[in-house]
Parts: structure tokens; C-alpha cells; sequence
């Protein structure tokens, strides 16, 4: 498996061979939301950044490749679980998913059954630091479920993120209320979700 996401990663470096357009692009290169600190627990400085050419993501760091619609491979989940999104070669948007409590290593989340297959997730405490990394609350929107909080944020650098809070997944099994925290970020409204209304609200934080 890991020979198979190295020659991937060797061959995003060739599909998208850095051009006039992913150049100037560079001009616009903003970390994404966390990754100075998954950098520090890695002990490396491997940091990625929106509009960061594709081939600057490095085997070891893919966990899983994951589908577009019919494409594979334009969307890679890393391994500390951020899905980020490169349709043209460069990195356009990046979501990440906190949970208060997460399966055991060895354990699949399918086979979940009892407190006792999770643990507690110690990134969960970087939603303490949303304020930080995605900047101030730049629209509510509404949901129609009671236990869903949906927000846009802004930051000062102009990266928009989509924040999406709900029930814990484990909530029933550990007997306890928690929530499940997304995030997706990225510099246009487009690529923030693949709902029309979404995208307009966003356009308004610009």
C-alpha cells in the first residue's frame, strides 16, 4: 500500500507539472488551518498551503486516496485525517474533521461497539484554537436540525472556512453529549461546498 501512494505521489509531480498558472499562484500561498501543528507533532516542517502545487504532498502523508465524482485521486485524505482538494494540480481546499473520541488503534469505526474501542482524541482540543486558525465569525446560516451549528469565518489573509458542527458520532455509546467539528477552508466561495446557497452566503464574506 505505501509503494502504491508513493508512486501515486510521483506521479501527481508529473500530471501537474508546475505551469505559468500554478506558478503565479504562489504569490497567494496561505497555510492551511492547523498544519504548523500537526508539522510540530510530525517534528518536521512539512507544511502544506492553499495553492500549494500537488506534487509538495508527500507519500508518507497520505492515508487514503479518495474519489471526486468519477475522477480518483484529485483528493487525497491525509494522515492525520484533513481531505485536501487539487483539481487542477494545486490545493484549493482542505477539510478536516474533529472528533472528541475516536476508535482505538487496530479498531475500524464500523466495528465500534462498546466504550471501551475508544479513546479520547487529543486533537480535539485544537477546536479551542478555531477563533486562531479561521478567524472571526463572518456569517450564521441556518440549519434545519437543532443539534446542527453551520458557520462561515473569515480570515484576515482572506481564507474563508465553512464550519459545521454536530452530534458526536459515539455520543449514544459513550452516554455522553460531544460534537463533531468540519471544517473546510479554502480562498473562493466554489470550493467551500457543493451547495448553490452556501457558495452565495460565502460570496458575502469576500
Amino acid at each position: 500500500m505505501q509503494n502504491r501512494l508513493f508512486l501515486f505521489a510521483l506521479l501527481l509531480g508529473l500530471a501537474f507539472p508546475m505551469t505559468g498558472e500554478a506558478a503565479s499562484k504562489s504569490k497567494s500561498l496561505l497555510p492551511l488551518p492547523f498544519e504548523q501543528y500537526f508539522a510540530g507533532k510530525r517534528g518536521d516542517r512539512d507544511v502544506l498551503k492553499i495553492n500549494d502545487f500537488s506534487g509538495k504532498i508527500k507519500a508518507h502523508r497520505i492515508k487514503k486516496l479518495l474519489r471526486s465524482g468519477p475522477i480518483l485521486g484529485d483528493r487525497v485524505l491525509l494522515q492525520n485525517n484533513t481531505a485536501v482538494y487539487f483539481p487542477e494540480g494545486y490545493i484549493v481546499s482542505a477539510t478536516a474533521q474533529f472528533e472528541k473520541w475516536r476508535p482505538k488503534p487496530g479498531i475500524q469505526i464500523e466495528r465500534v461497539a462498546t466504550s471501551q474501542d475508544v479513546e479520547l482524541n487529543p486533537d480535539y482540543r485544537l477546536i479551542e484554537k478555531i477563533d486562531n486558525q479561521l478567524g472571526r465569525v463572518c456569517l450564521d446560516i441556518p440549519s434545519f436540525s437543532p443539534k446542527t451549528i453551520i458557520q462561515l469565518r473569515k480570515r484576515t489573509d482572506g481564507l474563508i472556512s465553512l464550519v459545521k458542527k454536530t452530534q458526536g458520532r459515539f455520543d449514544h455509546i459513550i452516554g455522553q453529549p460531544s460534537e463533531t467539528v468540519e471544517v473546510t477552508s479554502a480562498l473562493s466561495p466554489s470550493y467551500l461546498s457543493s451547495d448553490k446557497k452556501i457558495r452565495e452566503l460565502a460570496s458575502r464574506c469576500i
